[in-house]
């Protein structure tokens, strides 16, 4: 133990989005964590919502969720 983050090697998050006055995110896209933990994507944005990422969780480890970014398409 070191005390340090560490990300979380090969695991599935999803990347949600919910369109702005609903209060449902829909998952867009799955992805797997890298060896070092990171995930990383690209999507096209056609209407104005929010977009976050949800890590569902396993038997150890609680799912979480980040706070949805606003997107504003013009």
């Amino acid at each position: 133990e070191d005390h340090l983050y560490h990300g979380y090697a090969g695991q599935s998050v999803k990347l949600q989005f919910r369109k702005a006055g609903s209060s449902t995110y829909s998952t867009i896209r799955t992805l797997t964590t890298t060896s070092t933990g990171t995930a990383k994507t690209t999507t096209t944005a056609s209407t104005d919502g929010y977009y976050r990422y949800y890590f569902p969780g396993t038997t150890t480890t609680p799912a979480a969720h980040a706070t949805g970014d606003f997107v504003d398409v013009r």
